[in-house]
């Protein structure tokens, strides 16, 4: 299975030219509804599904814009094949649901409401703090020099095999991550290294760092 980006970057000036027209592009046949044009992009680079405008002000993914134009159903719903996240949200905090029943689009609220496949460990709450604070730690100073939000979990929830990258800039990598056997199991790694990386399991108790590189069949895998 593909897995899909999170973006977290927040500088626009951080991204290369090419790859920030390519992204742009992206995002402009979204806001603009053409649907044909996202699909297209989607076969070249179906782990872009979930990705924003390139600085992320708005936080607006296609799944948001679908919303606000009030896409047909067979639109939403592929976009939702596609694994577009329900549950994602804007920079203010609305899931695509919501922008949908603010519009008035109330043929898309049952297809948009996030449905949670399986769950993540309780206290979900202390999950994603011990996960962002293995990610911190981690990455050194890489979130000290250049601002990144922190991916939630709930997107974990949407699917039985979600995997998910986190690129980092100044790690010249980052971290997979996914849910299995109510562990979230996380391998970071980075262009300059001779190795396979490092590998982590979290829990609602903490993380830790595995102290050898698990053997095939790995996980994520």
């Amino acid at each position: 299975m593909i897995g899909v980006e999170w973006d977290g970057l927040t500088d626009r000036g951080r991204y290369n030219d090419w790859y920030l027209k390519e992204r742009d592009r992206f995002a402009d046949l979204a806001r603009d509804a053409d649907w044909d044009g996202v699909f297209g992009e989607l076969a070249e680079h179906p782990e872009r599904v979930n990705l924003a405008r390139p600085g992320n002000r708005s936080g607006f993914a296609p799944l948001h814009q679908a919303a606000w134009h009030g896409a047909g159903i067979g639109v939403v719903s592929r976009l939702i094949a596609h694994g577009a996240w329900r549950t994602q949200r804007t920079r203010d905090g609305r899931l695509p649901v919501d922008i949908a029943r603010e519009r008035g689009h109330t043929q898309l609220l049952d297809l948009l409401e996030p449905v949670a496949v399986r769950r993540l460990p309780a206290p979900a709450d202390a999950l994603e703090r011990h996960f962002h604070a293995m990610l911190r730690e981690r990455t050194g100073s890489c979130f000290d020099e250049v601002e990144h939000l922190l991916p939630p979990l709930a997107p974990l929830t949407e699917g039985m095999d979600v995997r998910i990258f986190f690129r980092v800039v100044g790690m010249m990598g980052g971290f997979h991550y996914r849910l299995h056997a109510d562990i979230v199991h996380v391998h970071g790694s980075s262009r300059m290294d001779s190795y396979l990386g490092d590998f982590y399991q979290v829990t609602p108790d903490g993380w830790t760092k595995l102290p050898f590189s698990p053997k095939p069949p790995l996980p994520w895998t």
